[in-house]
């Protein structure tokens, strides 16, 4: 990791892999896992490869999106990516070398407030404009405007964002100390009972829900 921002949020972060130096996280994003669901976020260092990763501030990143660089992928500020979505700068092999790495790359850019959805493929050389909106299990090959909402296999025009319209982003949840307020209280509260007992009870008696 290169830098990682304040008020960083993992849940469950025995369920996330991160590699590699050259990754750097904003402030107030939150990295979502679930129970056999893994989270990953790579930046490839071999093979000639120097791999870089940047997310923005008050990004959403839920269980099981994989986000691997090659070269370069950016990820701005208050983007929302949906779970089990795939972002890849690489083609990973030649389509006749089929052993050396990474094969092809090219820099993604997913630009401000998007909106990937669950299942969502973003390939190589791809960007993605602001405010847009990528629909669920659409595969990306290609650029998509501002404020466009695409989805298909391969992903195509299939609506529009009114811009005429207030567009609330997720920054507003961190305009005030309230939600990290909130945040800390409930981990206190979740974590409350805690103690040496219980664990020893959860050892040699476990129950359904420890």
């Amino acid at each position: 990791m290169k830098k990682v921002g304040p008020n960083l949020d993992i849940n469950q972060p025995w369920n996330i892999d991160i590699y590699g130096n050259n990754i750097s996280i904003g402030k107030n994003v939150h990295l979502r896992t679930a129970k056999n669901i893994t989270t990953q976020i790579c930046a490839w260092n071999r093979n000639n490869c120097n791999g870089k990763i940047e997310i923005g501030d008050n990004v959403l990143i839920s269980p099981g999106v994989r986000i691997i660089a090659a070269d370069e992928i950016i990820i701005k500020s208050n983007v929302m990516i949906a779970s089990n979505v795939y972002i890849s700068d690489s083609d990973w092999h030649g389509v006749y070398d089929r052993i050396n790495t990474p094969g092809k790359s090219k820099k993604v850019c997913i630009e401000e407030n998007s909106w990937i959805g669950e299942g969502a493929k973003i390939s190589k050389g791809v960007n993605i404009g602001k405010n847009s909106i990528i629909g669920l299990g659409s595969v990306v090959t290609s650029n998509v405007p501002n404020n466009k909402i695409f989805g298909g296999n391969p992903a195509k025009k299939i609506g529009e964002i009114n811009t005429n319209k207030e567009i609330k982003k997720r920054e507003e949840m961190f305009l005030d100390n309230n939600y990290n307020d909130l945040m800390k209280f409930l981990i206190k509260e979740d974590l409350k009972d805690n103690n040496f007992f219980k664990w020893l009870r959860t050892v040699f008696f476990p129950k359904k829900g420890d």
